[in-house]
């Protein structure tokens, strides 16, 4: 099947199609059971065999439509999570940073706070892994403070962790060299989420595929993670079903992450926050990647990875420390105070619209519920299959309206997530 778009896109379309082709498959096994018990009933009857031996003929000239095909299992289980550790993960103070004479980073000051999710994005060379370096302690600072917080065990992967592997090892035993204690069976069922299935697991390491060794580079991360993840480009040399595993890995993950990648999907799946590298300044975006978009303006969501913040509006000042306020006159304070009437009465009309579209599609959903009912009862009557045209015709509406149903709820769903997100405006 060929899909046009983008990832996103591709699963949309294809769970729209897999929705349909079930639904389509489900109808006609209805009707083929319908016309088989009419035959069953009736054949043995002389006054209805004629009729019994026409829907038998009927049944074997439908062209059949395939049974969907059964998607893999999906493993279900918890991954090991780390310990506990203090609110504050780690603090930056002052720090000065470069190499040589260029300097990356001056006055850098950063605070990271326990479960946040932090994707790093801005232009290439703009000192994204030097940030994460600095936060793993891999890299001596020139000056400033670097502070972990309480309990805090930082974990950094790069694109070159697999470089550490022990390659005469097989790939169970080097999963397992860690140092917590994990069962086998554990170990085997995270690396057959990561595609290391039966045998696969006793190969040795040496003959790895450049994306196998990152796999289970990955793999010995998640069996025994800290508290404090740190990822460069985590997805490279992954295929999509690594991918996802991964994924699915760090959505049950419990600790507090930061992490540079180019893969807009996993960005997507994973962040909750953005913090912007430019120029050796952080700008903070306190929403998800779709948030950042939105605020940044950019062109597309690949093109905001690397872009730089000429038109950007920023959550807080991009400058590192924070200037001292004006101080303001009665003209500034009234136009301040119209200024934040304006945007509360802005964000009650944006909240007032999303509760609007919210009931719009409760109401469609409804209405495509309802039809769906009716359709379904009236195939299930043994009268529609006098008429085969009918059957066919009832069974074609009843797939128009389940994909209308489905479109409807996954608008309802984005809806409800958007109404959720939007900020409580308070009543004077």
């Amino acid at each position: 099947h060929k899909y046009n778009g983008n990832y996103e896109t591709f699963l949309t379309q294809k769970a729209e199609r897999e929705t349909q082709h079930l639904a389509a498959y489900k109808n006609q096994q209805r009707e083929i059971a319908a016309l088989q018990e009419f035959a069953d009933r009736f054949r043995a009857k002389a006054s209805k065999a004629a009729q019994a031996q026409d829907k038998l003929k009927q049944i074997a000239r439908m062209e059949k439509i395939e049974a969907p095909e059964q998607a893999d299992a999906t493993v279900h289980f918890r991954f090991p999570q780390p310990e506990r550790g203090g609110q504050r993960v780690m603090t930056l103070t002052n720090v000065n940073q470069g190499y040589g004479e260029l300097t990356v980073y001056e006055d850098l000051s950063l605070a990271i706070e326990k479960t946040q999710r932090t994707v790093l994005v801005g232009p290439n060379g703009a000192g994204k892994s030097t940030l994460l370096k600095i936060l793993a302690g891999l890299i001596p600072i020139r000056s400033g403070e670097r502070e972990p917080g309480h309990n805090i065990t930082v974990g950094y992967f790069s694109q070159h962790r697999a470089d550490t592997l022990d390659l005469t090892r097989t790939v169970l035993a080097e999963a397992m060299d860690i140092t917590r204690s994990v069962p086998e069976q554990t170990a085997r069922t995270i690396l057959g989420s990561f595609l290391f299935r039966g045998d696969d697991v006793f190969k040795n390491v040496g003959i790895l595929s450049g994306g196998e060794k990152s796999r289970l580079a990955l793999v010995k991360l998640l069996l025994n993670p800290p508290n404090f993840l740190l990822l460069d480009e985590p997805t490279t040399h992954l295929d999509m079903p690594s991918i996802d595993a991964l994924i699915g890995a760090l959505e049950q993950y419990e600790g507090t992450m930061v992490f540079v990648s180019h893969d807009v999907h996993f960005i997507r799946a994973i962040a909750t926050t953005v913090l912007h590298v430019h120029a050796g300044k952080l700008t903070p975006y306190a929403g998800n990647y779709d948030y950042y978009l939105d605020k940044s303006q950019a062109g597309s969501a690949r093109e905001a990875l690397t872009a730089k913040l000429s038109n950007y509006q920023p959550d807080a000042p991009a400058a590192n420390v924070a200037p001292a306020a004006p101080k303001l006159g009665m003209k500034e304070i009234r136009e301040q105070r119209k200024a934040e009437s304006e945007r509360k009465q802005a964000l009650a009309r944006e909240r007032r619209e999303r509760e609007k579209r919210v009931k719009e599609l409760e109401a469609e959903i409804q209405k495509f519920e309802e039809q769906q009912k009716d359709l379904t009862g009236r195939l299930e009557d043994s009268a529609t299959y006098d008429n085969p045209g009918r059957a066919m015709d009832l069974n074609r509406q009843l797939s128009g309206v389940a994909g209308h149903l489905a479109r409807a709820t996954r608008e309802w769903e984005a809806a409800i997530e958007a109404l959720g997100s939007a900020p409580e405006v308070a009543r004077n």
